[in-house]
């Protein structure tokens, strides 16, 4: 099979900091199915390559402006940039225009068979245009509240994301209250709950230390960005501060967030080593006891489910997660949910202080206990695992496409 992923953001060089998932899902597909020929399209930014091969995937960089030093819609997120720049959306019509005339040219030069949109805006809007024009099918993958943006156009947007969604084979959602989301605006729709996969290679069997060893008592890495709520934890630090306790805390990663972040601490021991990725970033998995993931909904920008908590999982780690991670979203929760310490408000500053305490105080045996459970658990979201579920559902659609013939 042939098939195309259009995607709005793609690590743009070795290092970058980018979100890796849309490759690292197309590498495992590519493994598991090594005859397919699979092809990414995502924005191109200064310093990365128009044409490239990573893991037997061709990617393909469009520009949408010329000279390419003046697009700045992209990266690093096309929704912190409009945020901080309105004047931004000036270049969303060469962003869509751009994409679907890079897209259509690789359909036709390829004979690309499914086009897989992650993101139903923008993406979803330029693959039912793509069937329009072309006939070929598409799959979409919703990550976020990007379904829910079309109603901020009213009846008309609304029309809108229901004729992508009734046009799309299948909706992926990364956890059931996306599935919700779009179900209430197309009942009866063709959809699974997925998340996105977990690809860092991590040790089969969970290190479980006494607190000592380890460099940071609490870890975590995600973009610094305002919806990862990482404010609400340096704050229930500096509460565990007045208490005369002071947990070394670790915030890895980068993003518009950072230096904000940094002014906060006061009496608190926090760190921030920066953004981290390959071995760097096993060894701080490695070396922190625990991680703390306080997701919050900031401005209409919510989490799918983060990465890197199903990594947090899958290395066995103690975890403190916030609902607004969707982690209690998991099919698997009520498993799990005795194995994490669950934060219904990261801004009470004194619950999340008594969580944090909590979590330190774990016995040894509770921890190794718990880090059987959540490593089972996530077991499954390894990517080598997953794309199996992926695919078995992206067969379905071949196959019905087959039988139309």
């Amino acid at each position: 099979m042939n098939v195309l992923f259009l995607t709005s953001t793609l690590p743009r060089f070795d290092g970058d900091q980018q979100a890796p998932f849309v490759l690292e899902q197309a590498t495992a597909w590519k493994k598991a199915r090594p005859d397919d020929k699979l092809y990414i399209l995502a924005p191109h930014d200064t310093g990365a390559q128009v044409i490239e091969r990573i893991n037997g995937v061709q990617i393909n960089r469009f520009h949408y402006i010329r000279p390419s030093l003046l697009q700045s819609l992209a990266y690093p997120s096309i929704i912190p940039n409009l945020r901080r720049y309105p004047w931004r959306a000036l270049q969303i019509p060469f962003f869509l225009w751009g994409q679907y005339r890079a897209a259509k040219k690789i359909i036709a030069e390829n004979e690309i068979e499914l086009v897989y949109a992650h993101w139903v805006m923008p993406q979803g809007v330029i693959a039912e245009r793509l069937r329009q024009a072309t006939g070929v099918p598409y799959v979409l993958q919703n990550h976020s509240s990007d379904v829910t943006f079309f109603e901020k156009f009213g009846r008309l947007g609304r029309a809108w994301a229901i004729k992508i969604l009734k046009n799309a084979k299948i909706l992926f959602c990364v956890n059931s209250m996306q599935s919700e989301a779009a179900q209430a605006l197309l009942p009866g729709l063709h959809h699974f709950v997925l998340p996105m996969g977990v690809a860092m290679p991590l040790p089969n069997e969970a290190r479980v230390l006494s607190q000592d060893e380890y460099s940071y008592a609490l870890g975590t890495i995600s973009r610094l960005s305002q919806k990862k709520g990482l404010d609400y934890l340096i704050i229930a630090a500096e509460h565990l501060a007045q208490r005369h306790l002071l947990p070394k805390i670790a915030i890895a990663g980068d993003g518009e967030g950072r230096e904000p972040l940094k002014a906060l601490p006061q009496m608190s021991d926090v760190t921030f080593p920066g953004f981290l990725v390959g071995e760097e970033k096993l060894k701080f998995f490695d070396s922190c006891y625990a991680m703390v993931f306080p997701s919050v909904s900031a401005n209409g920008d919510v989490e799918g489910l983060p990465v890197a908590l199903l990594e947090a999982m899958a290395a066995g780690k103690p975890i403190i997660a916030s609902y607004d991670t969707n982690i209690t979203l998991l099919e698997e929760w009520s498993d799990i949910s005795e194995a994490v310490e669950l934060l219904e408000d990261p801004s009470d500053s004194t619950a999340f202080a008594d969580a944090i305490k909590r979590t330190l105080a774990l016995r040894p045996s509770d921890v190794a206990r718990n880090a059987r459970i959540l490593k089972r658990t996530a077991d499954r979201y390894r990517w080598e695992n997953l794309i199996v579920e992926y695919l078995l559902v992206i067969d379905s659609v071949t196959q019905e496409k087959s039988v139309e013939k």
